[in-house]
C-alpha cells in the first residue's frame, strides 16, 4: 500500500477535525477511545454530507462482542475486525475499502 499518507488521532474529537481539515479516503478506528469512542466517530461521519460522509470505515477492537460489532456495522461501519489482528488481513482489508471507495468529481 504505497503511497499512503495516514493521519494519526488520539481520539474521535480528533479524527474528525482532521476529517474535515484533510482529504480522507478511508478511516480505520478503534473501537474504545477517550472523548468520543468509536460507536460515536461512526455516526458522526455517516452524518456528514457527501463525500466525507461516504468515506469507508474499518473498526478495529479488542472486543469480540458481537452486539458491538452488530451496533458498529449498523451505524454505518464498513467493517470490523478483532485484536490481535494479522498485518497481511488487515492490508487486505484496507485494500478493499479503498477500492470501493465512491469517487468523487
Amino acid at each position: 500500500m504505497e503511497g499512503l499518507q495516514i493521519f494519526p488521532a488520539s481520539n474521535g474529537v480528533e479524527a474528525l477535525q482532521i476529517l474535515n481539515r484533510e482529504d480522507i479516503h478511508l478511516v480505520a478506528t478503534d473501537l474504545m477511545m477517550p472523548a468520543m469512542n468509536g460507536f460515536r466517530l461512526v455516526q458522526e461521519i455517516r452524518d456528514l454530507p457527501a463525500p466525507k460522509g461516504q468515506v469507508p470505515i474499518l473498526v478495529i477492537s479488542s472486543n469480540q462482542n458481537e452486539q458491538d460489532m452488530v451496533r458498529c456495522l449498523s451505524a454505518g461501519a464498513d467493517d470490523y475486525m478483532t485484536k490481535p489482528i494479522s498485518a497481511q488481513v488487515l492490508v487486505e482489508k484496507l485494500w478493499r475499502l479503498l477500492q470501493r471507495r465512491p469517487m468523487t468529481v
